[in-house]
């Protein structure tokens, strides 16, 4: 790690359009790469690209004509990457019913902002009503809109009857591997970059696929070009989606150390989602702690999400340690947490024992990595979009600096944070 302990200015050139650069200056900047801290340090931006990383007064030397922004007492990092959310998810609202298309369409816009405005440049949806990520991400690109980058899944797989086969069209039941190797083709016809299959709930010793329709997931999507995730929470999934062979695991709640270092040496990456569990476990404890009455469904969701956050924080550090490839993601689909971005997930690894710049990783070049889009995104080097946010503070000391937004940068042009 590069850390000079002295006071001086960091620089980044980020180009604001064709015609004119700018230099932006901060106390630190943190590369993305889980380690390197730069002081004084800088990059050169052009055409939205980072074409040069190098000391900072050096290139403010270079280009004196350009203007120069400077935050002062502030972190520049790579625009964050959350690996896990579902920004047109609705169901456990209190109207419902009130959520036609329209809506549905009009809540992922806004969901998706809020994201940008928060930090976050890139996004990978792991399930929504068929069509509402590929027209969203299709109107930011037309530039209707501004939103994060869009990689999805568009619809999960679940089994007849399985987790989330009420989900309001954003899965769709199968069984078998006929089945299933027609529903791989329809939702990569239907514009899926991954394919997403739910595997466990809240049924201890009880898989939803059973190992066949496990290996066509991954076998069929991989034989396509593309990628799998699995929603796995308990054993037996676990150890079978594993053997299948997904590219990631998400929640993991009751993933072992032994399983993690099998999928370090498969390649397996390993996406948490701590803080939606840690979150909605001190939200029930206090109700009960101020006299409330939980219903069964919230008793058993107490029940679940405070042996998930006990785990998590016992096994997370080594499972981390053991190397597996640890990537950042919400899930907080929940009504009134529609602002909860990533820092809050880094947070919760932090206070687990990483140090910032490792649990900043996560969210940027691990998920670039995870992603297929290291050297694009996550990391602030020599070609990489010039995604970038900018906090108060210095995130390498205080994680919780990342909630402080000054600016968001995507493709090297300033984010109107209007919400």
């Amino acid at each position: 790690m590069l850390c000079v302990e002295q006071y001086i200015y960091l620089q980044i050139i980020i180009k604001k359009g064709m015609d004119s650069d700018m230099i932006i200056a901060a106390d630190t900047l943190i590369s993305g790469d889980g380690h390197t801290i730069i002081r004084n340090g800088g990059i050169l931006c052009e055409n939205e690209k980072i074409i040069a990383v190098g000391e900072g007064i050096k290139l403010r030397e270079a280009y004196p004509q350009e203007e120069y922004v400077d935050y002062g007492p502030a972190t520049i990092l790579p625009g964050l990457i959350d690996m896990h959310v579902h920004i047109a998810y609705y169901l456990n609202r209190s109207d419902t019913s009130l959520y036609t298309d329209h809506l549905v369409a009009y809540q992922a816009l806004y969901n998706a902002q809020l994201m940008l405005f928060n930090g976050v440049t890139t996004i990978r949806d792991v399930f929504c009503p068929s069509g509402v990520c590929r027209q969203l991400a299709y109107a930011a690109k037309k530039g209707f809109v501004r939103a994060p980058r869009i990689i999805h899944s568009n619809r999960a797989l679940t089994n007849t009857g399985g987790i989330d086969w009420q989900s309001g069209g954003a899965t769709v039941q199968v069984d078998g591997p006929e089945e299933i190797r027609k529903a791989v083709r329809r939702e990569i016809r239907e514009g899926a970059q991954w394919i997403k299959a739910m595997t466990s709930w809240r049924k201890p010793n009880v898989a939803q696929f059973d190992q066949e329709e496990l290996n066509m997931i991954v076998n069929e999507t991989h034989r396509l070009g593309y990628k799998t995730a699995a929603h796995a929470t308990l054993q037996p999934a676990l150890q079978m989606c594993i053997e299948a062979g997904f590219d990631t695991i998400e929640h993991g709640t009751d993933l072992t150390l032994e399983q993690a270092q099998i999928m370090k040496e498969k390649g397996i990456a390993y996406t948490p989602t701590i803080y939606v569990h840690k979150a909605i476990y001190e939200q029930l404890a206090e109700k009960l702690a101020m006299g409330g009455v939980l219903s069964e469904y919230e008793k058993q969701t107490y029940s679940i999400y405070k042996k998930a956050t006990a785990t998590y924080a016992q096994n997370f550090l080594p499972i981390y340690n053991s190397g597996v490839l640890t990537l950042a993601g919400t899930d907080c689909v929940f009504e009134g947490m529609e602002n909860i971005s990533v820092a809050h997930e880094l947070a919760c690894m932090v206070e687990y024992g990483l140090k910032p710049v490792q649990a900043i990783a996560t969210a940027a070049k691990n998920a670039a990595q995870a992603l297929d889009l290291s050297g694009h995104i996550g990391e602030l080097c020599q070609g990489a979009i010039a995604d970038v946010l900018v906090v108060s503070g210095d995130a390498g000391k205080d994680i919780t600096a990342l909630k402080q937004i000054c600016d968001v940068y995507q493709n090297g042009v300033r984010i109107q944070r209007a919400i």
